[in-house]
């Protein structure tokens, strides 16, 4: 269970582009090695998020790694982007972070495309990541968050879309329970035989 020191560790940088056409600053390949890179370094809980608007780079750590990200995204990026068009952007505690997820979140819900897209993303992160300890469920409350209040003000978009993304995970896990208890059965079975 998270208490109040742990949540409180929760940090993020978030970088976007200034006067670039809305693309993704990064590869989803080369987030996925940037984000491993991180992990080395930070530690296991760093979750980068990837949108055409910007990255996202969310950690639980004790300490302040800004300016080491800042200075990792721009090695990342050298060679395609004008790193003058990088506006930074430093979440040093939980109020911070929490109040630039759901800023960002509210803002999208005004284009929904960009909304869906992220919501689904983020449903997919979520589930990728789901063996994340403290950046995950705080993020995932963030959002739930979000989702409740636009709901509740009827300016969610595209609610039954998200809804089927996220019961489509749950199908899945389980139907991946029930099969792994399958093999269980099986196992055990060979084993008496």
């Amino acid at each position: 269970m998270n208490t109040n020191k742990d949540i409180e560790s929760i940090k993020s940088v978030n970088i976007r582009s200034v006067g670039i056409k809305r693309q993704v600053l990064m590869s989803s390949a080369t987030v996925e090695i940037f984000e491993s890179f991180l992990k080395e370094n930070i530690g296991s809980e760093v979750l980068v998020v990837n949108t055409n608007i910007g990255i996202g780079v969310y950690y639980y750590s004790k300490n302040d790694y800004s300016t080491f990200i800042r200075e990792s995204v721009l090695l990342y990026t050298i060679t395609h982007i004008d790193q003058k068009k990088l506006k930074f952007r430093n979440n040093l505690n939980r109020i911070d972070v929490y109040q630039s997820f759901c800023e960002a979140l509210i803002a999208f819900s005004q284009y929904p495309q960009i909304f869906l897209a992220y919501a689904k993303k983020f449903i997919y992160l979520k589930e990728k990541n789901k063996t994340s300890t403290f950046v995950i469920p705080i993020l995932t409350g963030f959002f739930e968050e979000v989702l409740k209040v636009l709901d509740e003000t009827g300016k969610i978009p595209h609610y039954e879309k998200i809804e089927r993304a996220k019961n489509k995970l749950k199908k899945s896990d389980t139907d991946n329970k029930v099969i792994k208890e399958l093999i269980s059965e099986i196992l055990l079975k060979k084993h008496y035989n």
